[in-house]
Formats: structure tokens, sequence, C-alpha cells
């Protein structure tokens, strides 16, 4: 009787551990359906609304400033590490913190006036940073200028880490004293194996377009952010991509100016200046290969400060993993004038902005 209590008992624990299980493969699999449904794929090219009331033109020979910052969707801090480079933290511990990060990022660009702002990982409705829809905050400090957005981040629910990153959405955006005629979001190719990249971004470049007085070509502002977190091969594939239309819109007689996060070093950086961790790290910035760089093009960049930094902890100086993965490249008729890294210490971001001043040549 005892052993027939005991093999029921078993059966029934077999059957909950039974039922456990099945519900926790429909869950999966309903999520994963869920995804697909909804995962954002826009095409190759398409038109993104341009905002704002600029008139102001641009001319041969003016100087012009811009610059580039991967501000961190105000969610990477120095206080801050993250789940993907070897920490824990999906997001800050509350919104202040967000609210802080972005007072400060302001604060920054205020301080630092240019006239064309290229911004990388900004949040428009993200779990990460309590929905709050940082490009809007942003805009209404542009007085003057056309500003644009572009999606390259844009998932229902992202089941990773625990508790999950939730919600995001999220992009790039450019801002210009000058009017911006046209501004298109180009998809960069390549993407993880399924069902990775149901949750991971879908890269894109913001591409501006401004006339040039004078002249019949434009200036044509590429806000690129290039993969992270993958072996080489989709970074392989999007800076073929890059590298055929720059030349492209050259031949055309327009003046190119491409910035941002290119997730690369490149070849006029020091690596012993800035070791890379062994072990424990999951971001490696590889090196731009120098055979890649076209003819007479150049990069705008500096090495007087490091543009990023590692999270897997809090930034702690002369300890924290350090780079310099940001940058510019202009095309062969403008002239760069001076670039400098803004050393911010990373105190609201895990980027520090880099700016550059340039001349349209005849």
């Amino acid at each position: 009787m005892e052993k027939s209590k005991l093999r029921k008992g078993i059966m029934r624990l077999f059957k909950l551990i039974l039922a456990i299980i099945g519900i926790g493969i429909l869950g999966f699999a309903g999520l994963i359906v869920y995804l697909m449904i909804t995962d954002y794929r826009p095409d190759e090219i398409t038109s993104v609304e341009t905002l704002g009331s600029s008139d102001v033109k641009l001319s041969i020979n003016e100087p012009v400033s811009v610059m580039t910052w991967n501000i961190g969707y105000a969610g990477l801090g120095k206080e801050e590490d993250f789940f993907m480079d070897g920490g824990t933290k999906p997001k800050p511990d509350s919104e202040d913190m967000v609210r802080q990060y972005l007072d400060g990022i302001q604060s920054t660009l205020r301080e630092h006036t240019t006239d064309i702002v290229m911004i990388q990982e900004i949040d428009r409705n993200s779990s990460r940073t309590y929905y709050l829809d940082e490009y809007d905050v942003i805009n209404n400090n542009s007085v003057d200028q056309d500003y644009a957005f572009a999606y390259n981040y844009k998932v229902k629910f992202v089941p990773v880490p625990i508790p999950p990153l939730g919600k995001v959405e999220a992009g790039q955006a450019t801002y210009s004293k000058y009017n911006i005629k046209s501004s298109s979001r180009y998809s960069l190719p390549g993407q993880y194996a399924f069902p990775k990249y149901l949750v991971m971004l879908d890269r894109c470049l913001l591409v501006n377009r401004v006339e040039v007085e004078g002249t019949d070509g434009e200036l044509v502002l590429i806000n690129a952010h290039f993969s992270a977190y993958d072996d080489g091969s989709i970074r392989s594939q999007q800076m073929a991509y890059v590298k055929e239309l720059i030349q492209k819109e050259y031949a055309l007689g327009n003046y190119v100016v491409l910035g941002g996060d290119w997730n690369q070093t490149f070849d006029y950086v020091d690596d012993s200046k800035y070791p890379l961790f062994e072990n424990g790290a999951m971001y490696t910035p590889y090196k731009i290969s120098s055979d890649w760089l076209l003819p007479d093009w150049k990069w705008g960049g500096n090495t007087n400060a490091p543009t990023y930094r590692l999270l897997n902890a809090p930034y702690e100086e002369g300890v924290t993993q350090i780079g310099i993965i940001d940058g510019f490249l202009v095309s062969p008729n403008v002239d760069m004038i001076k670039a400098e890294i803004l050393d911010l210490g990373f105190e609201n971001s895990d980027h520090n902005p880099v700016v550059m001043s340039f001349e349209l040549k005849k």
C-alpha cells in the first residue's frame, strides 16, 4: 500500500514537472512567434521626417563644426555596468539616474555648441530608460535647427538578462544649424542567426542632405553606428556597404562627412596606449584595416583622450578598459581643419564626444 502511494506520488511529481516544462516550452515558442510578428523590418532606404525651421544656407570655404556622440541612451554613466559587456545590469536603478545623465548630456551640448550634432543611442520609448523620450527632450532645446531621427533598435521585448531588458525603441539623431533638404534611413547589411536577430539592433545610417550654395553638390551627412557584438563578419559587410555608398556620393560631386560610433578602432591609434582586457570582457573593438581607407579620404579624429570605456563594471580611471572607436571620415573635397575628443570622464555616457571643424573646397 505504501509502495503504491509512493508510486502515485512520484507519478504526480513527474506529471507536474512535465507540465512545467511544457508551459515553459509553450511560453518560449509564444514569445518567439510574437517577436517574429512584431519584428522591425524597414526597407533598405526609407525617407524619415525632418523637423525644425532652419533656413540657414551652407557655402564653400565656410568653417563648419560637427560633433559625434554616442550618449549611451542616458543610461550608461560612470556608475553603471552593462550585462553585454560582462556586467550584470540591464538598466540604471531609477528614472532619476536617467534624468541626471540626460541633464548632464544636455549641459555638454550647450557648453560645446557645434553647427551639426550626430547622436547615437538616443531612446524614444524604452523600459531601460523608464520610457523617457530623450529625442523629444533634446529637441526642445534645438532652437532654429533642423533635426531628424532613424530607428536602429525597435523590439517589443528583450527577454535577457534577469530582470529582462524589456521593450527598446532607440536610434540615431542628427541636428543641423543648416537647412536639411532631405533625410533617409539606410539599412546596414548583416544580421545574427535566428532567433537572436529578433532581439538585436537593426543597424543603419542616418543620411541627411544639405544644399551647398554656388555648387551643384550637396553636403551628405552620414550618422553611423556599426555593429558591436559579433565575430567581425557583420561589420565587414557593413564596412563594404558604406564604402560603396560614399564612393558613389563623391562621384556624384557631393561632399561627404561620415561620423559616428564605428565600434572599431583606427590605424592611427596606438594600441599600446589602450590595452585590451584578455579575459572577462565580451566586447573587443577590431581595428579597421589600413587598406580600407580610400585614396585621399581622411580620418577626422584625435588621440588626446579615449572615446569609449568598457561596461563590465562602474568606471574607474586607470582600471577600466578604454579606447578610441568614435570619429569622422571626410571625402577629398572636404578640408579637415581640426579634431578633438572632449574628455568628460565618462560622467554621463560610456562614450566621449568627438568634435571636428572642416571646410568644403571648390
